[in-house]
């Protein structure tokens, strides 16, 4: 037998992390290429598995590979899949699945020759000309309600002049965005498909290829670029084990070569961390964020609860402004019963003094983000009563429906949206931002939920939410538009100053000063390990040279200086019999 004969099979069993030689039979008819899939018998069982290369069993017998199962992901994507297997310590098959398409695909089609309108000569298209001819990652900030199109087909002119057959992957956050964005390209006669729908052609190397987080995945041999819209967004992180983002995969496929083109709102330190930044007019960008009115919960009679006087005054008056369909929306965070600790007397909201997080009432007020703890203690008044504020949507609809006498409705990511059929008022979580396309009004109820969150990167978080809500009411540029109300106890806040204002920067050095604090990423690398083998695990890794921060007895956080070294010592420290879960920067901590 020859050693041309049999190919290496890496197959779908988590728990196995190494390829296996077998032969092909006399009659095999499928493909054999790098990526191909096969069904092998393994252990007393037939498995999926994916061709890597060429055997080396010459010498000695292997079993059969018993049929093709197609065409798999292209050889930079089993790269990328072995690159992100150590990255993330996963199984190299959970991202060789995600590569892979849902069914058997036989053959690919033949991709058309890509053809571009020429330029338009805006400022906006020079901008994406410039990041299309710019190796390695390049950044703009937009505002929210700005349309990044224009950018775009810059980016296709610049980045396919010396790759006219090459594929630029375009990412965005949600499928029917995609959807979208993939019929404007069609009216613009850009051969361009939505890689959600049609595995085949995003891998035969379509010219455009537009995608969610997974078609970072996705595309041939040949690459000319990616483009991220609204980088942003935490859709492009994965939160199930193996925890995964599709920006860090994306520069790994791009490297210092290829051009990565990145918009954002509001991006972190880790969007704009070693990226050269492109320069937008700042009036530009200003006016792409939404007009935002404060509405100060301190001042208002707390006896009207959420639905403050001046909050129905304006409510009433965009109801009168768009006479008809969807006009108003009321938003408020909810998981189960939300809690805020507030001080009984002056209303304050009691803070971690290191830093800035919302604190939870214990026999102290402890910070659930940092672990600092303080007594009992208003800041404000020194008061020593606290209350716990519960928040929920479903009476809200109930009482804004007799409030309004119009018809109200309540929606979260699992309602149907036949559901939104003749309502006139809406009630949700953020899903409301993802679901509804325009709107006259948007009110965040108790924007402290957002802004006080324990968790990392929560400031951005919320000025990105009222961004997003600047997407469906316009930008405070253009004419028409619509507005967003903010209420809150913490009129002084840095966020809700940067979202009147429509400049970022101050939010967004303070979030880059909070990750260096607490060695996150870019500035380090951090896993959120749990379990029932936590703590001995953690010793481990202690030893391996990672700091740990016990936060539970069944839960730590191991920090590194940087992704590689987070990544050699947990590929090299066995995992406890106990059993652990682990991710790896996680999109909350």
């Amino acid at each position: 037998m020859d050693a041309a004969e049999t190919v290496a099979v890496f197959t779908d069993v988590p728990a196995v992390a190494k390829a296996f030689d077998y032969s092909l039979p006399e009659r095999f008819t499928g493909p054999t290429s790098p990526g191909s899939r096969v069904r092998v018998p393994f252990h007393g069982r037939s498995v999926t598995g994916w061709i890597l290369g060429p055997g080396q069993e010459a010498n000695r017998a292997v079993k059969e590979v018993k049929s093709s199962l197609g065409v798999g992901p292209s050889t930079p994507v089993l790269a990328t899949c072995a690159w992100a297997s150590r990255r993330w310590a996963g199984p190299q098959a959970r991202f060789l699945k995600s590569a892979s398409p849902d069914t058997i695909v036989k053959a690919l089609p033949q991709p058309p020759t890509l053809v571009l309108p020429p330029g338009e000569k805006t400022d906006l298209d020079q901008i994406g000309l410039t990041a299309g001819q710019t190796p390695g990652p390049t950044l703009v900030r937009l505002g929210p309600a700005t349309d990044p199109f224009a950018l775009v087909m810059g980016f296709l002119h610049g980045a396919t002049d010396n790759a006219a057959h090459a594929s630029v992957i375009v990412l965005v956050p949600g499928k029917g965005y995609a959807k979208r964005l993939v019929a404007r390209f069609a009216k613009r006669g850009v051969a361009a498909i939505d890689a959600n729908n049609d595995w085949a052609a995003a891998r035969a190397g379509w010219p455009v290829i537009v995608g969610t987080r997974l078609g970072v995945l996705g595309g041939g041999d040949d690459l000319a670029g990616i483009v991220v819209l609204d980088a942003e967004d935490d859709r492009y992180y994965s939160e199930a084990t193996p925890t995964w983002n599709a920006i860090d995969i994306a520069r790994h496929r791009c490297g210092d070569r290829i051009p990565l083109f990145m918009t954002s709102a509001t991006p972190d330190a880790r969007l704009s961390f070693d990226a050269t930044l492109l320069p937008l007019e700042q009036q530009r960008a200003t006016d792409g964020w939404p007009t935002v009115h404060l509405i100060d919960q301190k001042i208002e009679d707390p006896q009207k609860g959420l639905m403050t006087p001046s909050l129905v005054e304006a409510t009433r008056a965009a109801l009168d402004e768009q006479p008809d369909g969807l006009a108003v929306a009321f938003l408020l965070n909810r998981k189960g019963r939300a809690r805020l600790v507030v001080c009984a007397r002056c209303d304050d909201v009691a803070r971690c003094q290191r830093c800035d997080a919302a604190c939870a009432l214990n026999d102290t007020l402890d910070c659930p983000r940092c672990g600092a703890s303080r007594p009992v203690i208003c800041t404000g008044c020194g008061a020593t009563a606290m209350k716990l504020l519960r928040l929920g949507t479903s009476q809200l609809t109930v009482e804004c429906g007799a409030l309004f006498r119009e018809p109200t409705v309540e929606l979260t990511a699992k309602s149907d949206p036949s559901e939104l059929r003749g309502a006139r008022i809406v009630v949700g979580t953020e899903a409301v931002l993802h679901r509804i396309r325009s709107l006259r009004l948007i009110a965040f109820l108790d924007l402290d939920h957002h802004l006080l969150a324990p968790v990392a990167g929560a400031e951005i978080r919320a000025l990105s939410l009222i961004g997003r809500a600047g997407r469906l009411v316009g930008g405070r540029g253009d004419l028409g538009s619509g507005s967003v109300i903010v209420q809150t106890r913490l009129e002084e806040h840095p966020v809700v100053l940067a979202a009147q204002s429509g400049d970022p920067t101050a939010v967004l050095e303070a979030d880059g000063a909070m990750r260096k604090l607490l060695n996150l990423a870019p500035f380090g690398a951090v896993a959120r390990i749990t379990g029932a083998g936590a703590k001995p695990y953690g010793d481990a890794l202690k030893a391996a040279g990672l700091t740990i921060s016990m936060m539970s007895d069944d839960e730590l956080l191991a920090n590194a200086v940087d992704a590689e070294r987070l990544s050699d010592a947990l590929a090299s420290t066995p995992r406890p019999k106990e059993g652990v879960k682990v991710a790896v920067d996680p999109v909350t901590i």
